[in-house]
Order: C-alpha cells, then sequence, then structure tokens
C-alpha cells in the first residue's frame, strides 16, 4: 500500500499539493515576456507563450484542453499527471519508486493527455465516476475498442499503430504509478493495470521497434530527385528574375493614383486608342489577359455577362500606363469600342514569361521557354511554391535531416568554410529536437553543395513567398502534410504535361513518397548501393565525406545520429553480400580476381564448420544465421564497390595505400582502386555489367576517329583489362564467355 504525500503547508484540506502552481515556471518553460502563463486551476493551459518552443509544435500542442474532460475530478487528476511529467525531479515527484526518471517534452505530454481524456470520458460513458471502481476488465474492454479507427455505422477500418497503444498503455499505468500525487482521485490501492507487465508485454510487440521503414525503390527516388535539382539549378533563377519584376512593378503601381485625374472622360476614348495602337496593335502584341479568379468575381459580384467579349480583358496594365491604377465601371465603357477592336485584331494572353529565357530540356538537351506565358496571382503562387516544395525535398533528400530538424532550418543559417583553393565545406545551421531538452539544441549539417544551393535559393525565394525573410527567421517554417500536401502538390506538376511533362522530367510513379523515406533511403545508398540513383546524379562519395566530416565535426549531433544509422546499414548490407558471395561459392559459382584465392581459403573453412556442425549435431538445418555468424568478422573487413568486393583485412597488402604512399588507413582509398592488380579485391558475377559497360565504351573510343593516338594507347590498356576481368569472371562461374 502507497500512503499518500501530505499537502503542502497552507493548502486548502483535501486539496492537490499543486494548488496555484505556475506551470511554465514547474516546468522550467522559458517563457515570452508578457504572455499569458497557465497556472494549476485553470482548465485549459495555453503554452502560446513558450519561447523554446519548436517549429514542429502544433498549436493545438500548445492548447491543453483539460475541460474536455467531463468528469471534474478526473481534471486535476490529469493536471497533476501532466505536472509530474513535465518535472520528474520535483520533490513530491521524485520520492515516487515507479515514478519516470526524465522529464517528457511538452508535445509528449499533450498526446498523453488527449489519450487520457478518450480513456477519462470512455469510463463517464459506462457510468463510472470513480478510478476505485475501475478493474482489469474495464482496461483490457478500453484497451480493445481504443486498439481500431472505426466509422460512424461501427465498421473497423484499421488497426491504431503501435506506438499509439503504447502510450495509452503508458496513461493508464501512470494513474497507478503516481498515486501518491493524486488527490481527487486514483485506483484502489492494490490494483495496477495489467499488474508489473510493461507496455510491449501486454501488446506483445517491442515498445521500440526496429526501423521499418522502406526505402523508395530507383524508379520513384530517381524523377524525385532529377526533378527537384532541375527545379532548383534550371527554373530556380528565371523564377526568381521574374518574382523580382513583378514586385518592382507592384512598387510602381503602388505609387500611382488610385483613379484617373477628374476630366478626363472627353479625351479617354482618343488617349486609349492611340495607347492601344501604338502598344498594342502596331507591334501585334496581345492584350493582357486577367486571371480566372478575378474573372468569376466578375461573373459573380459585378454582374458581367459570360458572353461579354472583355470578360478576360485586364484592364489594369491599361491604366497603369495611363498613371493611375484602375479603371472604373464608366470608364471602361467610354474605352469600350476601342479595346474591342484592338482585341479582335491582337487577341489575348497572359501577361507574364510571353517572351521567356530558354532552358535545356531534363531528357534531351533541347531548348524550351522556362516556362509557359502566365498569368499573374494564383498561377505565379503556385509556381512560387512549386520551387520551394523542389528546395526542400532536394535539402531533405542529400542531408538525411529529419523533418524537425528542417523546420529549424533559418533564414541565414548557413556558411561556407574555404578549405583550399579549389575546396570548400558548407554548413547549415539548425537544430535537433529529437530526444533534447525544451525546444532542441542547437547544431549544424555539413553537407554537399546542391544541398547547400537548394538552401540558398529556399532563402531568396523564401522574401516573395509572404513570409518573414530576415535573418533568424524559419527558412521552410512548419509543414503538417509533407506526403500529402507538399510533395503531391510537386508530383502533380511533374506528371502534368503543361508543366514537367514540357520540360522533358520523367514522371514520377504513384508512390507514398515520405520525409522518413528519404532519410531512410540516403542512409541505404550510402551503405549498400556505391552505383545508386542518388551516386548517378549526386557524387554519392561527396555525400559519405560531409556526413562523415558532420559526424566527426560535432560527435553528439544530429549527423552524428545519422552517420551511426547509415554505418548499421552498411555492416547489415555487407555481411548480406558476404553470406550471398558464400551462397555462390556453395553453387560453384568462384569469385574472381586477385584476391579470389584467399576469398575461397576463407569460404572452404567456413564450409568445413557447417560440415562439421551438421555431423555433431544432424538435427540442426543449416541456415543464413549459421553462415552469418561465421562470416561476420570477414565482412566486417567488406567496403563494396561498383566494379568490386574490396576485402579490406591487411592494409599493408592494399594496392591504394602503396599507391598513395600510406602506410596506416582504417579504410581503402576507393578513388585510388585498381581492383584488377590489387591482391583484396575480388570481382563477382554482380560486378559483370559494370566491366562490360567498360569494355562497350572503351571499343566505341578505340574506334573514333577523333581520339589522338596517345589517348587510343592508354583506351587500349584499359579496353583489355577490361576484357581481362570479364573473361576471368566468366571461367570462374564456368562460363564458356558466349553470353
Amino acid at each position: 500500500m502507497v500512503t499518500p504525500l501530505s499537502p503542502p503547508e497552507g493548502a486548502v484540506a483535501g486539496g492537490s499539493l499543486f494548488a496555484g502552481v505556475d506551470v511554465a515556471e514547474f516546468a522550467g518553460l522559458r517563457w515570452t515576456p508578457g504572455a499569458a502563463r497557465p497556472r494549476f486551476e485553470q482548465d485549459t493551459w495555453s503554452f502560446q507563450g513558450w519561447a523554446d518552443a519548436s517549429m514542429q509544435m502544433r498549436a493545438a500542442e500548445k492548447r491543453w484542453q483539460f475541460g474536455l474532460i467531463r468528469n471534474p475530478r478526473w481534471r486535476t487528476v490529469a493536471k497533476e499527471l501532466a505536472l509530474a511529467w513535465l518535472h520528474p525531479a520535483d520533490e513530491r515527484v521524485v520520492i515516487l519508486p515507479a515514478a519516470r526518471r526524465t522529464a517528457c517534452h511538452p508535445r509528449t505530454c499533450h498526446s498523453r493527455l488527449f489519450h487520457l481524456t478518450f480513456w477519462f470520458n470512455w469510463l463517464t460513458d459506462r457510468g463510472i465516476s470513480s478510478l476505485a471502481e475501475v478493474g482489469q476488465h474495464e482496461v483490457e474492454v478500453f484497451l480493445r475498442d481504443y486498439s481500431e479507427i472505426k466509422d460512424a455505422d461501427g465498421n473497423v477500418l484499421r488497426a491504431k499503430k503501435n506506438r499509439t497503444l503504447v502510450t495509452i498503455v503508458k496513461v493508464i499505468q501512470s494513474i497507478a504509478d503516481y498515486a501518491p500525487l493524486l488527490s481527487a482521485d486514483r485506483y484502489r490501492d492494490d490494483f495496477r493495470p495489467w499488474g508489473a507487465r510493461t507496455p510491449g508485454r501486454v501488446l506483445g510487440t517491442p515498445c521500440r521497434p526496429p526501423n521499418s521503414t522502406p526505402p523508395l525503390p530507383d524508379e520513384v527516388l530517381h524523377p524525385v530527385l532529377s526533378a527537384a535539382l532541375y527545379i532548383v539549378d534550371t527554373l530556380g533563377p528565371h523564377l526568381l528574375d521574374l518574382l523580382n519584376t513583378v514586385a518592382e512593378q507592384r512598387n510602381r503601381v503602388a505609387g500611382l493614383r488610385r483613379n484617373l485625374p477628374p476630366g478626363m472622360d472627353q479625351v479617354l476614348p482618343g488617349v486609349m486608342a492611340r495607347l492601344l495602337v501604338r502598344e498594342y496593335v502596331e507591334p501585334n502584341r496581345p492584350l493582357p489577359e486577367l486571371d480566372t479568379g478575378s474573372i468569376r468575381r466578375r461573373l459573380r459580384e459585378r454582374g458581367w455577362s459570360p458572353e461579354d467579349p472583355l470578360l478576360r480583358v485586364n484592364f489594369a496594365p491599361l491604366a497603369n500606363q495611363l498613371g493611375a491604377q484602375r479603371l472604373t465601371g464608366p470608364e471602361i465603357e467610354l474605352v469600350r469600342p476601342s479595346i474591342r477592336a484592338a482585341l479582335d485584331q491582337v487577341g489575348l494572353a497572359p501577361p507574364w514569361c510571353r517572351d521567356a529565357p530558354t532552358v535545356a530540356r531534363a531528357h534531351d538537351g533541347t531548348l524550351v521557354p522556362w516556362s509557359e506565358p502566365r498569368q499573374g496571382g494564383p498561377e505565379l503562387d503556385g509556381l512560387r511554391w512549386l520551387c520551394f516544395n523542389a528546395a526542400l525535398i532536394a535539402v531533405a533528400a542529400l542531408t538525411g535531416m529529419r523533418n524537425s530538424e528542417l523546420m529549424e532550418l533559418t533564414i541565414g543559417g548557413r556558411h561556407t568554410e574555404q578549405v583550399a583553393d579549389d575546396l570548400a565545406r558548407h554548413y547549415l545551421h539548425s537544430k535537433v529536437v529529437k530526444g533534447r531538452r525544451w525546444g532542441g539544441e542547437p547544431d549544424e549539417w555539413v553537407v554537399v553543395e546542391q544541398a547547400y544551393r537548394a538552401a540558398e535559393f529556399a532563402e531568396r525565394l523564401a522574401a516573395h513567398c509572404g513570409r518573414p525573410a530576415e535573418p533568424g527567421a524559419a527558412l521552410f517554417g512548419r509543414f503538417s502534410s509533407f506526403r500529402h500536401g507538399l510533395y503531391a502538390h510537386f508530383r502533380d506538376w511533374v506528371n502534368d504535361p503543361a508543366g514537367g511533362g514540357r520540360l522533358g522530367l520523367a514522371p514520377i510513379p504513384d508512390h507514398p513518397v515520405t520525409l522518413r523515406a528519404l532519410r531512410r533511403t540516403l542512409a541505404l545508398e550510402l551503405a549498400a548501393r556505391p552505383g545508386g540513383v542518388i551516386a548517378a546524379k549526386v557524387a554519392l562519395k561527396h555525400i559519405s565525406i560531409s556526413t562523415t566530416e558532420g559526424y566527426s565535426h560535432r560527435p553528439d549531433g544530429a549527423q552524428a545520429v545519422f552517420h551511426a544509422e547509415w554505418k548499421a546499414a552498411a555492416a547489415k548490407e555487407n555481411l548480406r553480400s558476404a553470406v550471398e558471395a558464400f551462397r555462390e561459392f556453395q553453387a560453384g559459382q568462384m569469385p574472381a580476381g586477385p584476391g579470389a584465392a584467399r576469398l575461397v581459403e576463407t569460404f572452404t573453412a567456413v564450409d568445413a564448420a557447417l560440415a562439421e556442425q551438421a555431423r555433431a549435431n544432424p538435427s540442426v538445418v543449416d541456415s543464413d544465421r549459421q553462415v552469418e555468424l561465421l562470416l561476420k568478422a570477414k565482412a566486417a573487413t567488406l567496403h563494396p564497390g561498383a566494379a568490386n568486393y574490396c576485402w579490406f583485412d591487411d592494409p599493408s597488402q592494399a594496392l591504394c595505400l602503396k599507391l598513395a604512399g600510406v602506410t596506416e588507413a582504417s579504410t581503402p582509398l576507393a578513388g585510388m582502386c585498381d581492383s584488377a592488380r590489387c591482391p583484396q579485391a575480388t570481382h563477382h558475377a554482380q560486378h559483370r555489367p559494370v566491366w562490360v559497360t567498360i569494355a562497350d565504351n572503351t571499343s566505341e573510343l578505340l574506334d573514333s576517329r577523333r581520339i589522338p593516338a596517345g589517348e587510343k594507347h592508354r583506351l587500349k590498356a584499359e579496353h583489355q583489362r577490361a576484357r581481362a576481368v570479364i573473361d576471368q569472371i566468366d571461367r570462374a562461374a564456368g562460363d564458356d564467355g558466349s553470353r
């Protein structure tokens, strides 16, 4: 039995131990001066004044509504639990043996209160008014009901995610764990939901399951990354020029008088007729077309007829040329005949991008205008946000940042360090929010130039997106829906023939793309696919170097976490590759290359060990797990390349180190690899297509009359080496070389 703590001195008898508490001060939150501070007795706690709130925190998460709990006594219970979660070091909390010892982030607390509200109201709906009436039957029934998402008719749509169910089990058990603090109500002293079982054991699943986010397939990643970089690097500069021009015109128009000066009615028809002839008819320039939103307002609010020939004419540019911002209805009627005559001769066209500069199409290099003619307003807004989204996608795909870290990027939060005349190191400044206390901690990422350029472009574009553009303001801001909002708009434009199709961008398949998937894909690309899609578009070696530099520069930072993630993935992939090579050996497909003999010795020893195990214990079936255990040490030395495997188990034998004059190193120098001569390199069947491509390319160059004789001598040696490697692979595989 637990004994309730005594209320503090001066508290009302039977009242809460936290009566009168200033929540912000109690939790140690830095508060904005002058902002309202939540107090314990209030049924709504507003955290709008929290100065260190992360950009990821939604407005709803800053508003804790205890009033949604229908039983007033249980509102007090929820408040006491919230304070205990926020500040576990408080003297009233720290003495509880079952209390959590680390502080919960306010976002986590809000999530727990959300589930707690459902639990309390579920009990109220079943006529339970005291927690002392709750038993194991009630919690089991609630968990069963709460684990399914149902429609209005009670039909089950899908099961809730495991992490949601883990949270609700924790919340239900917390009422027992913090019982001595609860002044208004509590479970029976001898009752704890599910006893001593942890949430993971209750649900039969681990509380922290392994990373199950699948990487993006090549057919999705390739068009996504290609389109994002094309938009940023090719279309971006032209868009900025256009937006600057639009802004300059807007400023000029703002300086004009609103209407034409009085007394122009008599001369206006003649002035307009001369203007139309000079500016539109003689140069055969179409009149400016009105955007669709303004056309709808004319029809809905101003009584225009759908059959009016001037319905789609934008009169504002004509008024601007006469020194005013607009033409009134009577003035339009005065000049209607001359505008109608000009319209019949030159027609209509959107006012912007009529003579747009040309760019090279993505797939064939032919030149096309970077944009079709566009109206103002929504069309320019859509193009602006498209490019902004493309910059975000490029930064996410090339850095591996989490969404919380992308949201914390700021205007001016980047710099370049010139390491040498031809070598620069690029930094992006952000915050690490996940796993860090109260609002996150400053951090920086070392990134490749393409990611840096995308962030720089987004920074220049932010000033045209109606957002704060001063240093320190959020660069990308808070985005709540990446997959169904931001990314969906980007994909739809790329797949639209009038958008990306005209520019030769490959269509993007309908496949879910999330920031987690982009991060996971980059980790696996670095770990296992030296010739993957990112390597084809951006130098994968440079990304690997950048992430490693970031890890070394800040060993406790977010990039270190990402570095560890892809290193763990690399270890798994290397072990899988070693097992695959061993299985090929068992099937009679031998490795080739200078290091083949040593590798065969290792595989022969493993095969013998497996045979011995089979004789000692015939009931045990040979499995990949046994092979993995025997090959684990060998796999740790594997460094996969696009054209070979490097088994870097003896640095003194590594040809790349000898060529570089390096005596000690923990990894090979991939840029100096000569696998045809290195005694630690092997070639396998999956490497054959790479060598075939090298042989075919050098053969074509040797047949060219434009190649100098000296260069042909070098190419001939390279071609012979490639053919020799192909022959070795074929002989090792028992192939006659006919394929």
